[in-house]
């Protein structure tokens, strides 16, 4: 439920990524349910929001350089383009990649291999990940709990500088 909010138009950056890795750290198990789960939502969800921007290009209007930029990587990408943006996470403009394949009328079939077998991947890679070394991270994180926040600090503050470092290449480019 909470993935399908999530491919939609309600923005919750990472909070799936999280959950996923989370529960399969904890239950690993049942880690492969917890990625089906997710990429069955992901993808309804994502499908709602390219059903609604094939109707016409209302939700498109304001979208600006990130729609221009989109619209021109899936006229040259196509199904490639989806299967790599569905790869990506946050900050990675997701939305705007499916508000464009919407308004460009990129083809159902097209929406659902490319969205579902990127998010297979992304998700499945997490799941997995997540249930071969979850516990050993759990317990490395509660024993040096210091350590732990100064590195995800630091990775936070490198995406966000790499991330700023592509749009402005991007947008300059553009």
């Amino acid at each position: 439920m909470l993935s399908a909010l999530d491919g939609s138009f309600v923005p919750m950056p990472q909070v799936i990524d999280m959950a996923i890795m989370l529960a399969c750290a904890l239950e690993p198990l049942k880690a492969w349910r917890y990625a089906i789960a997710a990429v069955v939502g992901s993808t309804a969800g994502v499908m709602a929001v390219y059903g609604i921007a094939r109707g016409g290009r209302i939700a498109t209007k304001r979208g600006g350089k990130r729609m221009a930029w989109a619209e021109e990587f899936l006229q040259r990408r196509g199904a490639l383009a989806l299967f790599i943006s569905a790869l990506m996470p946050p900050p990675f403009p997701f939305k705007v990649v499916i508000l464009a394949a919407g308004f460009l009328k990129v083809p159902a079939r097209s929406m659902l291999i490319g969205v579902g077998l990127g998010r297979t991947v992304r998700f499945g890679a997490e799941a997995t990940l997540a249930a071969l070394y979850g516990r050993t991270i759990i317990a490395i994180v509660k024993e040096r709990a210091g350590l732990a926040s100064l590195v995800l600090a630091s990775m936070i503050l490198i995406i966000a500088i790499a991330y700023y470092a592509w749009q402005k290449k991007t947008f300059a480019e553009g």
